[in-house]
């Protein structure tokens, strides 16, 4: 690995331990889907990422990173409009060359407000505060994920008929308020559901995030886009499996990773 490589990866490891593979992780199934006041979702995601992309947006060598991530989202309707949200999450993370990072991650706790209903689609404001789970940046594998994250949040529902089948379409926009040196960021993701059966539903989704310039210390302005194809499977009246692939498609001073997930969501 070149020198100009190495000091990427330094970088790249450290501004990205903990950039969302998905979530997913931002974008919990729509609560339109649901009958019910409240879901848990329980989710795995492995990833990893042996190159980067530099900041022409070019795939370059960077050390091996590996994550394993638990999420346990939880929502609640307290009311007609308003509902509760409140993710705890796990992670391990591995950086070659630096010592492995495991523990709590980030908890997020907040809500969602709906302000507009026309029966097939809505509008709502989410706000959340994202906790760090752990308060030492010593580790490479914790510089940029030890401080509390503030989110406002945009997200539109919209039911779909096709054909004889149904779907929908779940856009969101946000932007994120950072502490510490790392960079505010930009938010916009995109899902688009699809059930070929009334208990299977297959999802794409588009998950971009982009710093609002740089930050201070190593934090370089950056950019990165994921992707993610999944499908669900109701196996109970109130469960559903859910398993899928993720990657990071493009980005300047990121990650390109690679890997799987699977998840377990039960409504109440």
């Amino acid at each position: 690995m070149t020198g100009r490589s190495n000091a990427f990866a330094i970088a790249f490891a450290g501004m990205f331990a903990l950039a969302p593979a998905a979530a997913a992780q931002d974008l919990p199934p729509p609560a339109a889907e649901q009958a019910d006041k409240g879901q848990v979702i329980a989710t795995f995601y492995y990833s990893s990422s042996a190159r980067g992309f530099d900041a022409d947006g070019e795939n370059i060598d960077i050390a091996d990173y590996q994550k394993v991530e638990l999420y346990l989202l939880a929502e609640y309707e307290i009311a007609p409009d308003l509902t509760l949200i409140f993710k705890p999450s796990l992670r391990d993370v591995s950086v070659e060359g630096g010592e492995d990072d495991s523990g709590l991650g980030y908890t997020d706790i907040g809500g969602r407000y709906r302000f507009a209903d026309s029966g097939e689609g809505w509008l709502a404001l989410e706000t959340t505060v994202r906790i760090p789970g752990v308060s030492r940046d010593d580790k490479l594998a914790q510089v940029g994920s030890t401080d509390t994250e503030y989110d406002l949040r945009l997200r539109g529902f919209h039911n779909l008929r096709l054909g004889q089948d149904s779907g929908f379409i779940d856009g969101q926009a946000s932007y994120r308020l950072r502490d510490g040196d790392p960079p505010n960021e930009f938010h916009a993701d995109l899902t688009l559901g699809y059930r070929p059966r009334p208990n299977v539903l297959l999802m794409v989704q588009s998950l971009n995030t982009i710093s609002d310039g740089a930050g201070r210390g190593i934090f370089d302005e950056y950019r990165y886009h994921n992707l993610q194809l999944s499908g669900v499977v109701d196996v109970a009246p109130a469960v559903a499996l859910q398993a899928g692939l993720l990657g990071t498609i493009a980005g300047e001073n990121a990650l390109r990773e690679r890997g799987f997930f699977g998840g377990v969501w039960i409504s109440f």
